[in-house]
């Protein structure tokens, strides 16, 4: 009988560490629950810890099979934090990203038990940079909430300012930035701004290129650079209204975007002028404005991508697919031929003979459909796409 017993405890005690062993391996992730996850966080004192995913994200998924799989990080998170996997295809997790301004992924959020956002930040990590930033989360010194407070009580103090940037910069409230220097830059005369600290406080919080801040600089160019360098002026600048007009132009907001490209194209330098053109046609693609797309072509190639056979190519492409003006296509056959002096290849070749065969021009585009082909048959290259357009052509 006893030894029924200690036969029954010692397999109690090999379940239970088997058990104990198993959930080590993974994360307690409650899953799209915030509800479940804040009532935890009260009822334990532990602060939320909430990764924003999508499946099609390849940096989410790189971390859910790596770094969130490392027993360092399983052990320290699910003894320090409640943990909430929240799927932003999902009902819920969209209501959660409208609910904290969330945009990009993977997020990775931080709050208290009061939904005090305490931390927040994004992207791929190793394992040794992800426990870092789960370890500032938790340090009060580092927190948001305190940053800000210290920021407040002394608006003039660059120091303070810096470090609650530089928590900002990264979380999900990196839009209250600019509101931030221009607290800070109200405090300082204009004897005082242009120094180098201001400009380390101006290249990490400005980010709003409709904003007096990003003025400053715009109008303020040579002042700066004296106290950084005038490519960091001119980079700032040029990343600032990128960002602007590549947010206005994923959300299609072309009512912003508008607004937006003019204060860039007020701003006159080249690399600002070409960066405009691009998203142009990026804009224009999207919602399909042709008519659009073929004028500013037929202004800005030129100008602006003469040099860039990638863009050219693009741009043929597209003239292919969508338009039909034949005087207009002549003109992107000489965009086309320049794509092939800059880089003579197959791809480009065929592009040509395509827009040659758009105008009806047969002899021509024969001529370069054969010279692309010669160019496939020499690499060994599939020729499916080829000889498709061959039996277009009427030809063998």
């Amino acid at each position: 009988m006893k030894a029924s017993v200690k036969h029954t405890f010692l397999l109690l005690l090999l379940l239970l560490t088997a058990t104990i062993f198993a959930q080590n391996k993974a994360i307690n992730f409650i899953q799209n629950d915030y509800k479940l996850a804040l009532e935890q966080s009260k009822s334990s004192k532990k602060i939320i810890f909430i990764m924003v995913h999508a499946n099609w994200c390849s940096h989410c998924n790189k971390m859910k099979t790596t770094v969130l799989k490392d027993p360092t990080v399983v052990t320290f998170f699910n003894a320090n934090f409640i943990n909430l996997m929240m799927d932003s295809e999902t009902a819920e997790g969209k209501d959660f990203m409208n609910k904290l301004h969330i945009k990009s992924f993977p997020t990775y959020i931080f709050l208290d038990n009061n939904e005090t956002h305490l931390y927040s930040t994004g992207g791929e990590f190793t394992t040794e940079d992800f426990l870092v930033e789960a370890k500032k989360a938790m340090n009060p010194n580092t927190q948001l909430p305190y940053l800000e407070k210290r920021f407040n009580e002394d608006v003039r103090n660059s120091e303070n300012c810096l470090l609650y940037l530089n928590g900002l910069r990264k979380s999900i409230d990196s839009y209250k930035s600019d509101e931030v220097v221009a607290k800070y830059l109200a405090t300082q005369s204009k004897d005082q701004v242009f120094s180098a600290i201001n400009w380390k406080i101006i290249a990490f919080g400005v980010n709003d290129l409709d904003s007096k801040s990003f003025d400053l600089i715009v109008k303020n160019q040579n002042d700066f650079a004296k106290v950084s360098s005038p490519k960091r002026v001119e980079a700032k600048i040029v990343s600032v209204v990128n960002k602007s007009l590549t947010q206005n132009m994923n959300s299609l907001d072309s009512i912003n975007y508008s607004k937006n490209r003019i204060l860039a194209k007020n701003i006159n330098l080249t690399k600002i002028d070409s960066l405009v053109f691009k998203n142009d046609l990026l804009m224009y693609e999207a919602t399909k404005n042709w008519k659009s797309y073929q004028q500013t072509t037929l202004e800005s190639v030129q100008k602006y991508a003469w040099n860039d056979y990638s863009t050219i190519n693009a741009i043929s492409k597209n003239y292919i697919e969508h338009i039909t003006d034949k005087e207009a296509l002549k003109t992107a056959i000489t965009w086309a031929k320049r794509s092939v002096e800059l880089n003579n290849t197959a791809e480009n070749t065929l592009l040509l003979a395509r827009l040659y065969n758009k105008i009806n021009d047969k002899k021509a585009a024969i001529e370069n459909a054969r010279k692309a082909k010669a160019i496939i048959t020499a690499m060994g290259w599939d020729t499916k796409e080829i000889n498709q357009f061959y039996t277009d052509l009427g030809i063998k």
